[in-house]
């Protein structure tokens, strides 16, 4: 019973992963045609009000696009960029942009967060969605 229960939940957990790699994949097309995606980009699931944040390395000399998107159900994230001492470079609060292009000075590494807004409803129900944060270099 312990082996069956084990494997449902591998199971279980790789579908879920599924799911949200699919979603990434649906979310390239929006990166736009100059842009190509660069391998550092994340995928991920979120409930309502959590975040998830990586660091990634941008390289100098390189234009560059994040973009941020998410499951309807969670409607749109807060994507903000920070360099290592924290200093914010981006953040799309109350904007309503899902895209930031930049062009980087020196190599450096920075920090990309995502915010999956609160929950307005009082139902008990966890509201979870994919949330997805693309990087794509200008060719």
């Amino acid at each position: 019973m312990k082996y069956i229960l084990s494997v449902s939940f591998l199971i279980f957990s790789l579908l879920v992963n599924g799911q949200c790699k699919g979603f990434a994949k649906d979310c390239k097309k929006d990166l736009k045609q100059s842009y190509m995606p660069t391998g550092q980009s994340i995928n991920k699931e979120l409930a309502a009000g959590e975040r998830y944040q990586y660091i990634t390395t941008f390289y100098e000399g390189q234009n560059y696009r994040i973009y941020g998107c998410s499951d309807s159900a969670l409607g749109d994230i807060q994507l903000t960029i920070r360099n290592t001492r924290r200093q914010l470079y981006y953040d799309n609060s109350g904007n309503g942009s899902k895209t930031f292009d930049f062009k980087v000075g020196s190599t450096q590494q920075l920090i990309v967060t995502l915010v999956a807004p609160e929950s307005e409803s009082n139902n008990s129900e966890e509201i979870k969605g994919c949330v997805a944060a693309l990087v794509g270099i200008k060719f």
